[in-house]
């Protein structure tokens, strides 16, 4: 896709320098993209592009940074911009592809980070519009799914105190202009495991005096579709994955290993425990039956994002008053994507809103062929509109909510949100639109619990 590509709807303006600057930082970044926990490039990156803002700018959670710019009496307002890329071999053909084998921004983190620097830029140069604190927070490692809790381990919040609301985007495989925010559930959890059989190795000619590893772990990967074909209410949304599958080295050589990994979605904790159960209960039983042994490690666990409904209005009425109340449409149900965000507002205590933007031109959604999508190695959101698109969201936004009369008492506000989210040991349901119960998925690394 050349740099050149003409939009085929009319977007919001920003003005000519931040957007230049921030469009080179987002080809920057995506021309280098960095894995979960090592994005020390990125970050130096960042804290460059920092500097003319005025915000006072810190490491943070390891290769995360933390950008404060003050203005006065005035709620405190944090946005988080993920910054790690995925092991992925991009064939997107832009001038400014990936230059680092293997890996790619095929999720639009650049275009978080690109646009999160671009809003501060933008407030920065308007301080007249605004009052408060605004608290960019640029996180490492979301795929892993522990940037989020190293951020505020290491003291994210010290040089401000807690915030009033923790905001957060996400780019989508929409068209430009087109937003999707919806108050309560937003985002699944997730919870995925490694999976190691262990067996005895042998030659392929002799398989009788071998312990098959791969014939015991193709059937448990075959077992476990049935979980949530023929376990779970199909009243109730789950979803099972196995999307890594890796032995041998030879045709003629029975490996004595096999390891692949699974990765679950739910919203309600009654459906994750029962998920979990039964994928232990496969895993294990189908090792017994077949004379190996499994060794399963839990790789990460992400809560579900829930979008504070009377924050979620602001959100919305904010980014209608600059794209057009048309354009923000609330999807029917959460999606299934999950993202580790929800930390904030688990650990905190406090109010967050999460919503995803279209990145891609409206004429590419015009044919029969649905454009790639996010974690495609052919995901290319559009050259210039998708930051554009990003900036102007975040601009309206934060300047909705940096408004001294917004400035709420965090213990009134918290008493809307579920009570789990506030704290963890108590549950109260929660009706989605599809009207039966749903409550916080407890899937935290810290609790061991689903």
């Amino acid at each position: 896709m050349p740099l050149s590509v003409p939009l085929s709807v009319p977007l919001p303006a920003v003005p000519a320098d931040v957007l230049d600057d921030a469009l080179a930082l987002y080809r920057d970044l995506h021309r280098h993209p960095e894995l979960s926990g090592e994005e020390q490039r990125t970050q130096a990156a960042v804290r460059a592009a920092l500097a003319p803002t005025g915000a006072e700018v810190r490491a943070c959670g390891g290769t995360g940074l933390v950008a404060v710019l003050r203005n006065g009496a005035g709620p405190v307002v944090a946005m988080r911009a993920d910054t790690d890329a995925l092991p992925i071999a991009e064939e997107t053909g832009l001038p400014y592809a990936s230059v680092n084998p293997g890996v790619m921004h095929a999720c639009g983190h650049d275009v978080h980070t690109a646009s999160l620097v671009g809003a501060l830029s933008r407030l920065g140069q308007d301080r007249g519009s605004w009052s408060g604190t605004l608290v960019g927070v640029f996180q490492p490692a979301e795929e892993t799914g522990r940037g989020a809790l190293a951020m505020l381990d290491d003291g994210l919040f010290d040089d401000t105190g807690l915030p009033d609301v923790v905001l957060g985007q996400h780019v989508t495989a929409a068209p430009l202009g087109r937003l999707l925010c919806r108050p309560g559930w937003f985002l699944s959890a997730q919870r995925s495991w490694r999976v190691t059989v262990r067996g005895v190795g042998g030659h392929a000619s002799r398989p009788h005096l071998a312990a098959d590893a791969v014939v015991a772990a193709v059937a448990m990967v075959h077992r476990l579709q049935g979980v949530v074909a023929r376990e779970v209410d199909p009243f109730r949304m789950a979803v099972l994955t196995v999307a890594t599958f890796h032995a041998g080295t030879k045709e003629n050589v029975i490996p004595a290993e096999a390891v692949f990994t699974v990765s679950t979605r739910s919203y309600e904790p009654a459906v994750a425990i029962q998920v979990r159960e039964a994928f232990l209960r496969i895993v294990h039983g189908e090792a017994a039956a077949s004379g190996v042994d499994v060794d399963v490690e839990e790789v990460s666990a992400i809560p579900a994002c829930w979008n504070d409904p009377a924050e979620n209005a602001v959100v919305a009425d904010a980014l209608g008053g600059v794209f057009g109340a048309e354009a923000v449409r609330p999807p029917a149900d959460p999606l299934p994507a999950s993202d580790d965000f929800s930390r904030y507002a688990e650990r905190l205590g406090v109010p967050s809103v999460i919503w995803n933007f279209g990145v891609q031109d409206p004429a590419l959604h015009a044919g029969p062929v649905p454009p790639p999508r996010n974690h495609d190695a052919r995901f290319a959101p559009h050259p210039t509109g998708a930051v554009q698109v990003g900036i102007a969201g975040a601009v309206a936004v934060l300047g909705r909510r940096l408004r001294p009369e917004l400035d709420t008492k965090r213990a009134d506000r918290n008493a809307e949100r579920p009570k789990e989210t506030v704290a963890k040991h108590e549950e109260a349901p929660a009706v989605n639109q599809a009207g039966y119960n749903m409550q916080v998925m407890r899937s935290s690394v810290e609790e061991g619990t689903a």
